[in-house]
């Protein structure tokens, strides 16, 4: 699910962002039966004005650590903020659980259409050196 929303995410680089439910719906449609995919079909079917925190509560924030648990969540905060990749991640923090699985999954897929450019000058600057290898990507 994450791999497809990553793929999606950058299929539409240059183009308007999806709204949250057409994103979370393309996401399901590739995806085969499982727990997962149900939870996102879930959260594509959440009102617009869902709470970060109600959100977590229905779709899990990764409390039990496991896909289901995680996955949802984490695509509901990334579909939401595809195009600003700062309040993508602020969103999956509000949900708490657990964050850092979260955030990586939400950032990543947001920094898949995004790219290097959306990340905070500030944050740029505090992060760690890349290896060489990884600058080609950047």
């Amino acid at each position: 699910a994450v791999a497809v929303a990553a793929a999606l995410a950058v299929r539409g680089r240059g183009g308007p962002a999806p709204g949250r439910a057409a994103f979370l719906q393309e996401v399901a449609a590739h995806l085969s039966d499982s727990e997962v995919r149900s939870g996102i079909r879930i959260a594509s079917r959440m009102p617009a004005h869902t709470s970060v925190r109600h959100a977590a509560e229905v779709l899990g924030s990764g409390y039990r650590m496991s896909g289901p648990d995680t996955v949802p969540f984490a695509l509901w905060c990334a579909a939401g903020h595809l195009d600003d990749l700062e309040e993508g991640l602020w969103c999956t923090v509000a949900g708490r659980g657990d964050i850092d699985t979260t955030c990586a999954i939400a950032g990543g897929v947001i920094a898949a259409r995004t790219g290097v450019a959306a990340l905070p000058p500030a944050w740029h600057a505090a992060r760690e050196p890349l290896p060489e290898w990884a600058a080609l990507s950047a």
